[in-house]
């Protein structure tokens, strides 16, 4: 299980509505100050996650710090659906639209269009599946 630190935004009968913060991967090695991408980073700002809701097993306020976890299976398929399908038909559709059309401009037209309603389907799936699947789980307060 993936555990993760969160902050309660909201809290109202036994929902919690929580935020992670995003973590940086740079300023931890000694070339920090001549690094391009800490410097780019910089510019971002610090970075927030999306805000979700989950449901809690005891009383919370706003600004406790819990930690939350999700399951490395529930990863494993969301990656699946949203990265290895997507690609899947990319790929795929270069291939065989490259067999019938030998204008640059339509291939690369189809294979748009193909790599598009792969994500269209693909959300539309997601959608339909039960979201408890891909919620993360309530597992302590800090």
């Amino acid at each position: 299980m993936m555990i993760e630190q969160a902050t309660v935004l909201d809290y109202q009968n036994g929902v919690a509505k929580v935020q992670c913060f995003a973590k940086s991967g740079c300023g931890a090695c000694s070339a920090t100050s001549s690094c391009g991408t800490k410097s780019l980073s910089a510019l971002a700002g610090e970075k927030l996650a999306p805000q979700f809701e989950l449901s809690v097993n005891q009383v919370l306020k706003v600004g406790d710090r819990i930690e939350i976890g999700l399951s490395e299976n529930s990863l494993l398929i969301s990656v699946f659906w949203l990265y290895l399908i997507p690609l899947i038909v990319l790929v795929g559709s270069t291939l065989l639209l490259s067999q019938w059309i030998s204008n640059e401009l339509g291939l690369a037209f189809g294979i748009l269009t193909t790599t598009a309603i792969a994500f269209v389907i693909v959300k539309k799936i997601i959608a339909q599946k039960q979201q408890g699947e891909f919620t993360p789980v309530f597992l302590r307060k800090i």
